[in-house]
Order: structure tokens, then sequence, then C-alpha cells
């Protein structure tokens, strides 16, 4: 059927096929399972192919083990079932604005943290705002998922500014995870307008804290007593549409960002830090520490480059936090997918506020959108064509 909601539309649709149903289907998945490259042996894990999948951007799992994930260019949601079998309709489908193929379109995906009782799935994507025009809107709808269908499409986020003709296609978008606390965490890029960033009374640029029942500002808020500020602001001075990831025990938030040319950051996000974009001087600059802004506590940079150096930027596009009960040898690691390098990383953390990276290590490869832990703790990951899992050698899986 198809869902007119307000301004968004959405169609939904509901067939599932298994993908092992025939003995060619299970050919099929035998051969992709061994595709996926780069897994990282020295770290007791093999890269396997779950399925084909057009340009992954988001991944969450449901308690029950489902895998949903979000083609950003195409603006279906699609399900994998625990067992493996791809339902070859979308869970959901929204209708997404793109510009030749760059940051918009649908990159952010969350399940409700009481999902196995509400069965909310959440999905930010940015609208089309008017056909043919180099203009878009981020929103974010919620669906109610039915037996692997999307229903009762409500628009929870529908105020977020427009872009401006003279910068199309870029940072308007961002990332949607829920924290500990049970609210619902928005990351949204500067839309190439860098002084946004700074400006406490608009969005842009900024990590955002909101109530998932209607997107109003969660209750303690840093500047929610600041009657000039956009009360949904938890930080700012960002300038990517960055991807976050809660430490699973302390609850700290860890983010990334970049310039335009170098000094890609790792960020432990406080509430109501300023993390200094732009004011952090001339272009290319080789001082990762100017500016007046919180300072980050890890650059990365590709390889045989420095943070510093022109165009050293990996272009971080998805973390997650790996088991140590799961993966001994990667430990309790913060896991790093690079766009622009197509690498998996780890990440060590140590220090008393784990604020230090003390190893930087490749595990895999092929890593180019996203990362997600499953409920047994099993990593996957995606690229532009894949989803792919890291199995843990010493299981047998």
């Amino acid at each position: 059927m198809t869902v007119d909601v307000s301004p968004a539309t959405v169609k939904v649709m509901k067939k599932i096929t298994p993908l092992l149903a025939t003995a060619p289907g299970l050919l099929f998945l035998l051969l992709f399972m061994v595709a996926c490259g780069g897994g990282g042996n020295s770290f007791g894990v093999k890269s396997e192919r779950v399925t084909a999948a057009d340009r992954a951007a988001a991944m969450a799992f449901a308690p029950d083990g489902r895998l949903f994930y979000a083609e950003q260019f195409t603006g279906a949601i699609r399900v994998v079932s625990p067992e493996g079998e791809l339902h070859e309709e979308p869970f959901a489908q929204v209708e997404v604005a793109t510009y030749l193929d760059l940051d918009w379109g649908l990159t952010g995906l969350a399940l409700d943290p009481n999902f196995e009782t509400n069965s909310y799935v959440y999905a930010f994507f940015t609208e089309v705002v008017e056909p043919e025009t180099p203009v878009g809107k981020p929103v974010i709808v919620r669906f109610t998922d039915r037996d692997n269908e999307g229903v009762d499409p409500k628009v929870i986020v529908n105020d977020l500014p427009e872009t401006l003709p003279a910068a199309p296609g870029f940072n308007a978008n961002g990332s949607i995870h829920f924290g500990p606390d049970g609210f619902l965490y928005i990351s949204l890029g500067d839309y190439d307008t860098p002084e946004l960033a700074q400006n406490l009374s608009i969005p842009v640029g900024k990590l955002l804290r909101v109530d998932k029942k209607n997107g109003s500002p969660a209750p303690r808020n840093p500047l929610v007593d600041d009657r000039a500020a956009d009360p949904r602001i938890f930080a700012y001075g960002f300038r990517e549409p960055f991807d976050f990831a809660f430490h699973p025990e302390t609850g700290a938030i860890y983010g990334t960002d970049n310039t335009t040319v170098s000094c890609e950051e790792l960020n432990l996000i406080e509430p109501g830090a300023n993390h200094g974009w732009p004011e952090v001087g001339e272009f290319p600059y080789s001082d990762c520490e100017a500016g007046t802004g919180t300072k980050a506590i890890h650059f990365l940079s590709q390889e045989g480059m420095l943070p510093g150096d022109f165009l050293s930027f990996v272009v971080v596009s998805g973390l997650e936090f790996a088991s140590t009960d799961v993966y001994p040898l990667l430990g309790d690691a913060l896991l790093v997918c690079e766009s622009e390098t197509n690498l998996l990383r780890r990440l060590e953390l140590s220090g008393p506020e784990l604020d230090q990276v003390t190893a930087d290590d490749v595990v895999a490869e092929d890593c180019q959108l996203d990362v997600a832990v499953s409920p047994d703790g099993i990593i996957y990951y995606s690229n532009a064509d894949e989803i792919c899992r890291l199995a843990p050698e010493s299981t047998g899986s």
C-alpha cells in the first residue's frame, strides 16, 4: 500500500521470499558468504558475506536478531531474518532527495529501546522539497513493525531547515541513535555553510537530543534555558553529518568530525561542548589543535599521512563498540568504518576517562558505510554492494 504522510511520501510494502527456499538460493548464499574480503586473521576473525545490499548506509538490530538496513539512494528499508533470509520487498520505502549521489538520501536508522513492546523503527532521510531542484530537507519518520511491514508512519521531526541552493548535496543528512537515557540523538551537518555551526539558534552543525515521541527537546538539555538557543542542542560546532556511538559501560558519546581538508577528529562529546568548527584558522592547515573549541582525543588519517596533511581525512561513516567476550583479540575496542579508505579499524581506548587511543589497527579492508553489532555481539559492516559480518574463528561460525 501507499501511505501519504505530509510532507513525506511513504510507500509501505510487504512480501517475504526466503533466500534459502531453494537449492539455487542456498548456493547463492554460500557463494556470497565467501565474497567478503579483508578479514583480519591476526584478530581471530573471518569476513563472511551476509547479503547483497545497495548502499546500506545505516543498520540496526532488533532484539530478536533481525537486521534492519537502510539503502541510501533507493530510500528502501529492508530486513534480514536471524536465519539469514532476506525479505524481498522493503519493510518500508521513503522518497528521498539525492543530488549527484552525494551525501543526501536515507542515512539514519534506529530501533526504539522498547522495540519489544512498541515495535517502533525510526528513519532519518533527506526529503524532496521540489522535484528537479538541488534543495532537500532532513526529516525523521517513525514506522511500526507489523510482521516485517512498516505501518502507521508518523513524522517525528519536521522542522529542520531546508538546504541552500548554493550548497547542494552536502552535509544535509546525519545519523540517529538512542542513548542509554532513552532519548533520540541526531547529528546534523553544517550544510556547507560553516557559520551556521556556531549559531545556537539553528540546529545545523549540531548534535541534538530529543524526545522520541514528538521530537521535542529532552529535559535538562544544556541550552534548554537559553531563550536564544535551539533547546534541542546537546553539543555544537560540527561540520560533517557524523556518526557516533555510546560506550556500552560508561554511556560516554564518541563521535567524529572533519574539516574540508584534514584533521579528522575523534571526539568525546560532552553536554554543551563547542567542538570548534569553523573557528579553526585558514585552510588547508596543519595544526590540528587550532581554534578554541573542545579538543579532540585523537586524530585519524590515511596511511602514510599525518592528520594535518592536505586531504588526509578518512571520512568516518560508522562507529560501534566490539566486545572482548565475543572477540578476545579485538577487545573492547571502538570500531571505525572509513568511507575514503574502505577500512574497518579498531581503536583501543585507555586511561581513567577512556580518552586516550593506544592502538589503531586494520581489521577489514572492505568497510565503506556502517558498522553494527548484533544482539549476540557479532560485528556486521557494509559497503556499496554488500553487508558482511566478522565471524570469530574460534566459534566455528
